[in-house]
């Protein structure tokens, strides 16, 4: 169970003034290994995202700072279409019309996908919301932060990954 006391520091300091916290190193397990279901309720296997960079986007329509980065998600996910999945997972327990709902009002570009009842390991347990990793073609988590991100920030990780691939 969590400990409130981290969590509101977790948030405080990592979502609400937006200073992320940072995890660059590459973690060694398959961060694409599993299925949730779509908004549709339709299985969506994240195996299916492997041949590209993939930024998986954890957030929740009652979390400000996830909304906020909402924007920031959809265009890097329009400046990069064909090196890049951007998959958001909705981390609450909001009835699925709702977060449907929602998602058409923001009009949200990317595809969104509902959180299971296992953990997604390497990535959870979250250290809070939101949280956004870059998980290499292979299937490995090679970044990841807490709070909001910018398209910048985004293509930065980015072009510091492709960067380190071609040295």
């Amino acid at each position: 169970m969590w400990d409130i006391r981290k969590v509101i520091v977790t948030l405080f300091f990592g979502g609400f003034l937006g200073v992320g916290l940072i995890n660059p190193g590459p973690v060694n397990a398959n961060a694409l290994q599993y299925t949730l279901q779509d908004l549709e309720g339709k299985a969506q296997n994240l195996s299916q995202y492997r041949d590209r960079w993939v930024i998986v986007n954890f957030w929740a329509t009652w979390c400000g700072p996830c909304i906020q980065e909402i924007p920031e998600l959809m265009a890097f996910a329009a400046s990069y279409p064909d090196e890049v999945y951007v998959v958001g997972i909705a981390f609450e327990k909001t009835p699925v019309e709702k977060i449907r709902s929602f998602v058409g009002e923001l009009g949200i570009s990317y595809p969104v996908l509902v959180i299971g009842e296992q953990p997604l390991v390497p990535m959870e347990p979250l250290k809070g919301l939101p949280s956004t990793f870059l998980i290499s073609p292979k299937g490995q988590v090679v970044h990841s932060h807490v709070g909001p991100v910018t398209a910048d920030q985004l293509a930065q990780w980015l072009a510091q990954r492709l960067e380190g691939e071609s040295n």
